[in-house]
């Protein structure tokens, strides 16, 4: 029920639980290509970079044409860079460059996107000349939206292909290193194998206590969600005996819609993890057919941040050291509705779904309610970050909100309730 904001931008704005998934085919522009990587300043051996974390996503500065900065994610599940904001369309003058079709995962109508290497990109202390970037004629991901802040695009492979890059989630820091720069490894090393500009690893789960299954993932940690399993073989990943109907994201072409459930057990290596949360896609061949990388799912940045991570795609490695969060426990979304935000120009914070049978639905909340006010503390005081963290703090939790619907203020105690 549309309860005051237009359908059509509800649709566009539901939240990306897997933020990214994207299979960029028919692009010319080869991702192999040695001549094209990020390259330090004058003798660095390494730097050191910020950045910001959002919803377990990593936001870092990129200047595009001495330009910025502008907020790109940092995404190893993509290979061109791939800018989102339209306006780069009339930034970079892209006019005489030729429009492709880009398919993906997911329902709906092809997207277009201009193609270019027309673009220098700077990361820190490094920079990249002709990097082959698609730009996109429609913002078909919002994740401003999502994440609360202006994001003007996502940058992947290169990046990763060009150093060794160790990410330290609970500093909120990145710091690479040149090739052949000898530095401390830390942590176990896991083979990686580097699939169509994608790092894939082995892993073992168990959806229950008496099975175990060998896998093959995508290391994705431009996705916020711990676990995806989609396929076994030719046929859908089976489901764990509890699960919920969940939109679990958005691809290129469309939402995601399936199950989410709970495995018994994630092994990587000697790294365990027990009754880790999983997102149960429908099953589609066509995804199969356009990734053409036979997988089981991926591993995102939930199940990441409990470590220092290095990504070494030139030794074909990923090596993991426990981190002050590797006991943190898998917890989902304990409110049931998914929120978003719109700056005209301050902050406005919207509800953008509600799951059927859910504490926000028991609440009384619609879609399309504005969020004034949580435990009567202005809505301005929060952050996006924030009220989603605060949405799946603990069961049981009482949270008194104010929201408007059609002009009309209201009222409402949303008790959270772990539904997994």
């Amino acid at each position: 029920m549309n309860m005051g904001w237009p359908l059509n931008q509800l649709k566009r704005l539901k939240s990306i639980f897997l933020i990214v998934v994207i299979i960029l085919v028919s692009i010319h522009l080869s991702t192999s290509a040695s001549a094209q990587s990020f390259k330090l300043d004058g003798q660095r051996k390494k730097d050191v970079i910020d950045f910001l974390r959002i919803k377990n996503l990593i936001v870092i500065p990129v200047y595009i044409n001495n330009k910025g900065p502008y907020n790109f994610l940092l995404d190893t599940g993509v290979g061109q860079m791939i800018i989102t904001d339209t306006a780069f369309l009339k930034i970079l003058n892209v006019k005489k460059f030729q429009t492709y079709k880009i398919q993906g995962y997911g329902l709906g109508k092809d997207i277009e996107a201009i193609l270019t290497r027309n673009i220098t990109a700077r990361v820190g202390k490094s920079e990249i000349k002709n990097i082959p970037a698609a730009i996109f004629k429609e913002d078909i991901f919002d994740l401003s939206s999502y994440l609360g802040i202006k994001i003007h695009g996502i940058l992947g492979y290169y990046f990763f292909k060009s150093f060794a890059v160790r990410i330290n989630y609970s500093s909120n820091k990145i710091t690479f290193y040149a090739p052949n720069t000898k530095f401390k490894i830390k942590g176990t090393k896991i083979p990686l194998r580097i699939i169509n500009a994608k790092p894939y690893i082995q892993a073992e789960i168990s959806v229950d206590s008496l099975t175990k299954t060998e896998v093959t993932l995508l290391v994705d940690n431009g996705s916020s969600h711990p676990l995806m399993l989609e396929a076994m073989g030719d046929r859908p990943f089976p489901l764990p005996d509890r699960t919920i109907p969940a939109n679990l994201g958005v691809g290129i072409n469309g939402e995601i819609t399936g199950n989410m459930g709970r495995i018994y057990a994630l092994n990587l290596q000697e790294f365990t993890f027990k009754s880790v949360l999983a997102g149960f896609p429908l099953y589609d061949s066509q995804r199969i057919d356009l990734e053409g990388t036979p997988r089981n799912g991926s591993l995102g940045a939930e199940v990441l941040k409990h470590f220092l991570v290095t990504f070494d795609y030139e030794n074909d490695a990923l090596y993991l050291k426990k981190s002050n969060a590797y006991q943190k426990k898998f917890d989902h979304d304990m409110s049931g509705m998914e929120i978003y935000v719109l700056k005209s120009p301050k902050d406005h914070y919207y509800i953008s779904r509600i799951e059927p049978g859910s504490p926000a639905e028991t609440a009384g909340l619609y879609p399309g309610d504005e969020i004034l006010t949580v435990d009567f503390k202005g809505i301005e005081h929060y952050t996006l970050n924030e009220l989603t963290e605060m949405f799946r703090d603990r069961d049981g939790r009482q949270l008194l909100m104010e929201v408007t619907r059609k002009n009309e203020r209201k009222i409402v105690l949303l008790k959270l309730k772990r539904r997994i």
